[in-house]
Parts: C-alpha cells; sequence; structure tokens
C-alpha cells in the first residue's frame, strides 16, 4: 500500500497490537484499526501511510460478518474516546491470552532455523507390504508412518536414512513387530556433527551379525558416515537406548564429536543432546551470564553432567573437561541421593531437569546447598510452575525468566529461570 493507492481495503484482523488496535494485512502493509477484533472482518478506511515502513492507520467503515465470540460490551460510557481501557470490548480470558502471549513474544529467543534444525533423527522401522518403512508411531497407535522426507531433521540426516531403508531392504532386515514381539530392526538413530554422521541400529537380540555388517558395509560408502553401531533391545518399555546399554561397533566410531562453547564432547548412540544446536549454544550461554560465571566461583550443576544418574554422560564429560583443562569433578548419581560426596555451599547451582521437574530430594538438596543464585532450565512449563512455589518457601525469589523455542513446530518451550535467595540472617529478619 502507497499514498497513490485506494484509501479503503477490506481487512480481517490477526492480532492486537499495544494501543488495543487490531491489525490485518492489505498487501505488504500492516493496518491497524481500533474497535477491530481478531477473527473481524471489515471495511477500512485507510488515514495515515507510513511514510518510513509498511504499516498504516485506519478506522471501520463497514462490518462484514459476525463479530468475535470474544466480543463484549464496554462497561464505561467513555470507551473509545477517552484513550483508556482500549480492551474493554475484549473478554477478559481472551485479555489474559493476548498478555501471554505479549509476554511470551517480547521474552522468548525464537530458533534461527524453522527447519533443517535436528541434529538427531529417530526412526521406528515398520514395513509396508515387501518394504521397510522408517518412520514415527502415529497418534495412539502402533501404526507407522513414513517419515523419510522430514523437513525438521538436517537434510543429511534425511539423506542418510534413505540410504539405511535401501541397505536395510537389500540385507533382508525384517522389521520388529511390537506385538508378536518378532522380528530383527526396531529403531535406527541417525545423529550428525560437524558434517559427520553416525548410524545407530536398535536391534532385537539374536539379529544376525551378518545382516547387520551387511548394512555397515553398504553405509561405509556414504561419504559423510563417521561411524555404524548396534544397540540389542529387548524392552518393552518404549525405550530406545535404555541407560546403560553398551554400543557394539560395526564400522568407524562409535562416537560423533560435537563442539560446545568450543569444548570438544564426545556423543554416543544414548547420551542426550540439544536436537538445535544453535538456539542450544544461545541458551548455554544465557545461563552461563545469568549464572556470572567467572573464575574462581564454585559452582554445581545438577541433571547435566556433574551431578548426572546416566553414567555414560558422566564419563563424557570428564574426558571434555580434561581435554578443556577445565577443574571439574563429575559425580554419577541420583541427585537426591549424592549430598555427601559435595563439599561447602556453592555460589550458584543450575539445574536441568527432565519434564516431570525436581524431585522432592531434588528440591530439598537445592535447599541444603543453600546457593545465592540458582539458574533453573525447564523443558516442562507445568514442573517448572510447582517447582517455583516450592523453591519460594525457602526464599528463592526469581529476578529473570525467559522462554527459549528449542523445538519450532512443537508446543516444547525451554525455559531459563534465575532464582535469587538472600542470606539466612537477612531472611529471618524480614519475617
Amino acid at each position: 500500500m502507497s499514498s497513490a493507492q485506494p484509501t479503503r481495503c477490506e481487512l480481517s484482523a490477526i492480532a492486537l497490537d499495544d494501543s488495543g488496535a487490531g491489525v490485518g494485512a492489505s498487501g505488504q502493509t500492516a493496518v491497524h484499526v481500533m474497535d477491530l477484533l481478531p477473527g473481524e472482518r471489515a471495511e477500512v478506511v485507510i488515514d495515515h501511510i507510513s511514510p518510513h515502513r509498511p504499516e498504516a492507520w485506519g478506522r471501520v467503515l463497514r462490518r462484514i460478518g459476525p463479530p468475535s465470540p470474544d466480543r463484549v460490551a464496554p462497561v464505561c460510557p467513555g470507551f473509545g474516546r477517552c484513550g483508556g481501557c482500549v480492551w474493554q470490548h475484549l473478554a477478559y480470558p481472551a485479555q489474559l491470552a493476548a498478555k501471554r502471549a505479549r509476554v511470551a513474544a517480547a521474552l522468548g529467543e525464537p530458533s534461527p532455523e524453522l527447519t533443517g534444525y535436528r541434529n538427531k533423527g529417530k526412526y521406528v522401522v515398520g514395513h509396508s507390504g515387501d518394504h521397510l518403512v522408517l518412520g514415527a508411531y502415529a497418534p495412539r497407535s502402533h501404526e507407522v508412518v513414513d517419515t523419510l522426507g522430514c523437513r525438521v531433521v538436517a537434510p543429511i540426516i534425511d539423506e542418510v536414512a534413505t540410504w539405511v531403508r535401501g541397505a536395510a531392504e537389500r540385507a533382508q532386515l525384517a522389521a520388529y513387530d511390537e506385538r508378536a514381539r518378532t522380528g530383527e530392526l526396531r529403531y535406527v538413530i541417525i545423529r550428525e556433527a560437524q558434517g559427520d554422521v553416525m548410524v545407530v541400529l536398535v536391534a532385537a537380540p539374536r539379529t544376525p551379525r551378518a545382516k547387520l555388517d551387511a548394512v555397515a558395509a553398504a553405509l561405509g560408502n556414504h561419504p559423510a558416515m563417521h561411524g555404524v553401531v548396534v544397540v540389542e533391545n529387548d524392552r518393552r518399555d518404549g525405550a530406545i537406548v535404555p541407560s546403560g546399554t553398551s554400543a557394539t561397533v560395526l564400522r568407524g566410531h562409535g562416537h560423533l564429536v560435537e563442539r560446545l562453547d568450543g569444548v570438544p564432547v564426545e556423543v554416543g548412540a544414548g547420551e542426550f543432546l540439544q536436537v538445535n544446536r544453535a538456539q542450544a549454544a544461545a541458551m548455554y550461554a544465557r545461563v552461563a551470564e545469568l549464572a556470572e560465571a567467572r573464575p574462581g566461583i564454585q559452582a554445581i550443576d545438577l541433571f547435566a553432567g556433574a551431578v548426572e544418574i546416566d553414567r555414560d554422560a558422566v564419563a563424557q564429560l570428564r574426558r571434555a573437561a580434561q581435554r578443556a583443562g577445565l577443574p571439574l569433578t563429575a559425580i554419577a548419581g541420583d541427585v537426591g541421593d549424592v549430598r555427601g560426596q559435595l563439599g561447602a555451599h556453592p555460589d550458584v547451582v543450575v539445574v536441568n531437569p527432565p519434564r516431570k521437574g525436581l524431585s522432592g530430594g531434588a528440591r530439598a538438596f537445592l535447599a541444603e546447598l543453600a546457593a545465592p543464585t540458582a539458574v533453573y532450565v525447564s523443558c516442562g512449563p507445568e514442573a517448572l510452575g510447582r517447582d517455583l512455589v516450592a523453591l519460594a518457601r525457602q526464599g528463592y525469589t526469581p529476578d529473570v525468566i525467559e522462554p527459549f523455542d528449542l523445538m519450532p513446530g512443537t508446543p516444547q518451550i525451554e525455559t531459563i529461570v534465575r532464582l535469587r535467595r538472600p542470606p539466612r540472617a537477612a531472611r529471618r529478619g524480614l519475617r
């Protein structure tokens, strides 16, 4: 839209701006219109067009279609004229939803990439007729949906997945049947780091080694192939690579090397690593900034390797710390059970629990450590809310809350919270 274009247009509002006006698009121009709610459409008269950016402001000339179900009668006779309470015509639940969205938009760290960001692909192996299928279970079923061609994984992962399917078919590997507990190949995991690829074949026990070797030999012809390993899995609980399971190297290497803040870290078949590499790096940098990390402070990192129940992850952390020359003690064990292995009160504690949040023992442990600063990295907002209430009873108050989107296209969200706790004497004086 330009000053030479018509000063009227039909517009559908899709959002609200800070002044309470509805916002919709006319061509490439964002048009702001008072008293037009999201979901409503109107013929609009344009009163002003910005000479600096593609924005315009207008007013409703004629309404088209039904009003928004969120529209209510304003309670004040001055609504629309005084300039205050510009959302009185919007139902209160919708006001709260809009305010939450505004906060999230202001504080959230968006992912730089919406597709191709995953550095790991996980595939369930099924069959369709005489052909193997690499995919995922359809919701609430054991039907395997073919996901080759997925745009979310790094392109090299999808390419290698196609190679795996072809090699497995030529080796006559049978897809595993979860109900009958028959077959051979259950899952395939493909990881990528710095252009290298590792393939993990998750197979049922007694799968012929000759078939697996044939697949590995075929995959070895791919120029990006760094290693092929096999993991045996006879579990019924849905675990793909059960904790503590060892991998057998069929070809090349049994790990890839990722670089986290410049430090090389070996990643094998089952170790957890955030799948969005660029966004994870930004999140980790922000954690370090909020923790005010600097030489000489004592820090404890729970759930992320320093104190961690996964012994393979602990071993990888020790090796990475040695290569980087970092003074670090890594402890294998559940957070609630390692109290006696840690020293004096730390300056900062970082917690990064699974989606279910902190256990009661972990919350009690955090209170015992009594660090003046704690940084909580959460992947479960509901558990985070519960834990923040519990930690508030221990004197912790959040002063920073920032969401990070590591998985575009999904409802998953990571949130960083920094909590401060005054010294015990000061807290006693506040009572």
